[in-house]
């Protein structure tokens, strides 16, 4: 669940509602077709909400895999449901699996909803164009992608302010000391600094 979730920005209510219908495991596709919060189901968030992502190799090795250890493999059964064949609730395994997981690995409280930022912000950080990220994740608007949803990855930042430097100043050998290039190669509009 927590691969699935973090490889396509699923929301938990979309993945705890997949069923194996939606899943085309040879195209390699997943159709967002409904939710479920507290154990009901419903329509996704949003009318953009309803969408078909695309699945990589590895969701479809993990899925594939998954469906070979189930029993309940009709169309219409869920794909994580529970011992009886429903959905399991959001709340419960946050605090049962999820949480006691994550702390023992070391990475502190976590949510499900994190998952949906990191995807986003992973999108980001490989420059995927920002229409591709709000269908995947299924927002009704661009900004609520951009200005929620993706944050800056700390060694991209890092590489960027360096490479910025590296524009301005040339570059440094492990000594500190500059390179022959840098502002004495920049025609003379790009030495201004206004």
């Amino acid at each position: 669940m927590v691969s699935l979730i973090a490889a396509t920005g699923l929301r938990i209510g979309e993945l705890l509602a997949l069923r194996w219908s939606a899943l085309d495991l040879e195209v390699g596709t997943l159709a967002v077709r409904e939710s479920v919060f507290e154990g009901k189901f419903q329509p996704p968030k949003t009318l953009r909400a309803v969408r078909t992502i695309p699945l990589g190799r590895h969701a479809v090795a993990a899925l594939t895999s998954h469906r070979e250890r189930v029993s309940r493999r009709a169309a219409t059964d869920l794909v994580f449901g529970n011992r009886n064949g429903d959905a399991m609730r959001e709340p419960k395994l946050l605090t049962n699996v999820l949480q006691p997981a994550a702390e023992d690995a070391g990475l502190g409280r976590v949510t499900w909803h994190q998952f949906r930022h990191i995807h986003s912000s992973l999108l980001n950080d490989l420059k995927v164009p920002v229409k591709i990220a709000q269908e995947q994740l299924g927002h009704a608007s661009i900004s609520t992608t951009l200005n929620i949803y993706t944050h800056v990855v700390d060694a991209s930042h890092r590489k960027a302010v360096e490479e910025v430097e590296e524009r301005l100043f040339g570059e440094m050998d492990c000594s500190g000391l500059k390179s022959a290039a840098g502002l004495e190669n920049a025609t003379p509009a790009s030495r201004s600094v206004n």
